[in-house]
């Protein structure tokens, strides 16, 4: 394990190995942030931040501006740990089958993201990236729900209300109240989840 010396202490090297070096402790401080969102510390901070990455405090803000480069980081940290959950979800399926795939698959995204949401939320009215960051985070949510179900989205009499209702069934908010305030195991608040979206398709007409 990399101790505070190691990580901080200024060496001679060439620029490579300082530029190698500088990459660490900036990834070290990004997991370090990471890690304690995790245990829901919603509110980490430099100090502890600095404890769990091995480096100084003042080292976390020679690689970093500030919070918002910070948070910008551990954004694009998690956007990679979520790409392994998402897979393309052929809207040719039946679809009884493309949403319980696409349940499937967004529940299992909800869950892995609800630390970093919750924490993301306590800082959001100050960050402007983080704000940029949810916003981001709903488009794609949205781009989804046209692609998964243009078929449905192109038949419906009213496919604003069909939109809206799917967006919110698959939101991280409904998703958030069912683990949090409702107290439901993830498997029960999936199948309230499967339900409700289904729910929406046959209020539309649509046998799901």
């Amino acid at each position: 394990m990399s101790t505070q010396t190691e990580l901080d202490e200024p060496i001679e090297e060439p620029i490579d190995g300082r530029t190698a070096r500088a990459v660490r402790t900036k990834d070290a401080i990004v997991e370090a942030t990471l890690g304690l969102i995790d245990e829901g510390d919603l509110r980490p901070t430099g100090p502890r931040i600095a404890e769990r990455a091995g480096v100084s405090v003042r080292s976390i803000f020679q690689h970093f501006d500030d919070l918002d480069a910070l948070f910008s980081a551990v954004g694009a940290k998690v956007a990679v740990r979520i790409a392994g959950l998402l897979h393309p979800i052929d809207p040719a399926l039946a679809l009884d089958e493309r949403v319980t795939v696409f349940v499937k698959q967004r529940t299992e995204v909800m869950e892995a993201l609800t630390p970093v949401l919750r924490a993301a939320l306590v800082h959001a009215a100050s960050s402007t990236v983080i704000r940029n960051q949810f916003e981001v985070g709903h488009g794609f949510l949205g781009a989804q729900v046209d692609a998964v179900f243009a078929t449905e989205l192109d038949a419906a009499e009213e496919p604003m209300l069909l939109r809206e209702a799917l967006m919110v069934s698959l939101s991280w908010v409904a998703w958030d109240l069912l683990r949090g305030a409702e107290g439901k195991s993830e498997d029960d608040a999936s199948a309230v989840i499967d339900w409700s979206t289904r729910a929406a398709l046959r209020a539309a007409g649509f046998a799901a």
